[in-house]
């Protein structure tokens, strides 16, 4: 394996939610287009402590090199959401509701520009393509993204964020969103008289 780098931290076994790793896509009407992704952390379990441990690592490192000993000062003072290791219960929707999987988790948002595609990987580490249907919001994948900081202020000011690298397929989970309605909970059954009574 190669040298680590200071900068990257590799994400185990977390899982993926608003997956946009296939096609770059715009977050808003005048934004360019990247590839995005969040990974859920489970804060309690000991491979979560650890996957917080590797994010803070990365982080820290881009944090002394960007501001040296003004470092904890500058951070402590950046919005939560210029960070990539984020709160889950503060991820809410339209209606200040928290998503559905966030509730008490931590998360690392990170994206990429559409020039820079993120390698996106079965178990066995070949690729594989949207139409395979392997990668899909819930399940639990392997994450390695690199943490870089910003400091233009034509560019928002002072932040730290994360650049997708690659997500390898790691296994199934409950997909996020509503699934398909079941015509049992929903329909009485019909026998042939129930048209004649239209």
């Amino acid at each position: 394996m190669a040298t680590a780098r200071p900068d990257i931290a590799v994400l185990k076994n977390v899982r993926l939610s608003f997956p946009k790793l296939f096609k770059a896509e715009k977050s808003t009407d005048t934004s360019a287009p990247k590839f995005s992704a969040a990974f859920l952390i489970d804060p309690e379990t000991a491979e979560g402590k650890a996957n917080i441990k590797a994010i803070n690592a990365a982080i820290e490192h881009v944090k002394a090199k960007t501001w040296a000993d003004k470092a904890e000062k500058i951070f402590n003072n950046i919005e939560w959401d210029r960070k990539p290791l984020r709160d889950g219960n503060k991820a809410t929707n339209a209606e200040g509701d928290v998503y559905a999987g966030y509730e008490d988790m931590m998360y690392v948002q990170a994206s990429s520009p559409e020039k820079r595609r993120p390698q996106v990987l079965k178990r066995d580490k070949s690729p594989t393509v949207e139409e395979d249907g392997i990668i899909y919001g819930g399940c639990y994948v392997d994450a390695v993204v690199s943490v870089y900081s910003v400091t233009d202020k034509d560019k928002g000011g002072n932040g730290v964020f994360a650049s997708i690298e690659l997500v390898r397929f790691r296994r199934d989970g409950e997909p996020f969103g509503a699934g398909p309605v079941d015509a049992d909970d929903y329909l009485d059954d019909l026998d042939d008289e129930d048209d004649d009574m239209i």
